[in-house]
């Protein structure tokens, strides 16, 4: 695979079905291959309810990021015909509707855009089972740098498939996302937002997805002040450094704008070293 490509999408099958099983986080959301997906177009879907959604209707952030980052992790593995999982570089989330009250799923279209030997770019479209436009993702993800086997950027041992053939991720437990509602966030001594992932945050890298590092970053800032009083309309992420299931984030959330209309919020999450495992940058409507 040389130079730019359009690469044709691989349908999920009955090996996909079963590798979102026993994927923690996929399997805690619900995510699955849509039946509507042909060869041609790439669907995937999460159930909406309540777990699921803020006291607005809308969803939260986690969910998007998950079919998004998942999703096209997927396409970008299948293609390139992958060992391990291609990290993801960064990924920028649009809020568009609040899916309707009777909507039962989230679905996403996917779409690879660019796909070459260092890196791949991809596009999903989300909309609820009612037709309703929720969301719009791009995200990218770097082939240099994969790891050759499962768990291969973890420093713990691989969580990955066993010599035996089978995948150790099965064994661990779903992940929650009501984790990742603001109300529930931890915070220190000094105001910060503190998580530690888990073994339930597991990718097939062996260390945290990137979707709950979204999420993450995205529910520091619905719980900074005063931000419940203002409609999201964008996040974008940059994955900087992995991060383990063990260490204990520290969520850094600032100001960087604050106007009348529009307010745009800034947050890092910092490994217990000091460096910076994830930066992202929100901007929300004022109500």
């Amino acid at each position: 695979m040389t130079g730019t490509t359009q690469p044709k999408p691989t349908r999920p099958g009955p090996g996909t079905r079963e590798r979102l099983r026993r994927a923690p986080v996929e399997s805690g959301l619900g995510m699955a291959p849509d039946p509507s997906s042909t060869p041609e177009r790439v669907v995937v879907r999460a159930p909406l309810h309540d777990g699921v959604r803020t006291a607005d209707g809308r969803v939260l952030p986690v969910l998007p990021a998950l079919l998004a980052d998942a999703g096209l992790g997927y396409l970008v593995f299948s293609t390139a015909r992958l060992t391990a999982g291609a990290p993801t570089v960064d990924l920028r989330l649009d809020v568009a509707g609040v899916p309707a009250p009777d909507a039962r799923w989230l679905r996403a279209e996917l779409s690879l855009l660019h796909l070459d030997d260092e890196v791949g770019v991809g596009r999903a479209e989300m909309r609820d089972d009612t037709g309703v436009a929720v969301a719009h993702v791009v995200a990218t993800f770097a082939l240099t740098g994969a790891p050759a086997g499962p768990g291969g950027l973890a420093t713990a041992p691989a969580t990955g498939t066993t010599a035996a053939g089978t995948d150790a991720r099965a064994a661990l437990p779903p992940f929650d996302a009501a984790r990742l509602r603001p109300e529930h966030l931890e915070r220190d001594a000094d105001g910060d937002v503190v998580f530690t992932p888990g073994p339930s945050t597991t990718n097939l890298n062996g260390t945290t997805h990137g979707a709950v590092l979204s999420g993450l970053a995205a529910a520091a800032q619905s719980a900074y002040p005063g931000a419940a009083d203002a409609r999201p309309l964008s996040t974008t992420v940059e994955f900087l450094r992995p991060v383990q299931i063990t260490d204990r984030l520290r969520a850094r959330t600032v100001a960087i704008r604050d106007g009348r209309r529009f307010r745009t919020l800034g947050t890092e999450l910092v490994l217990p070293d000091g460096r910076t495992a994830v930066r992202a940058v929100g901007t929300a409507l004022r109500r």
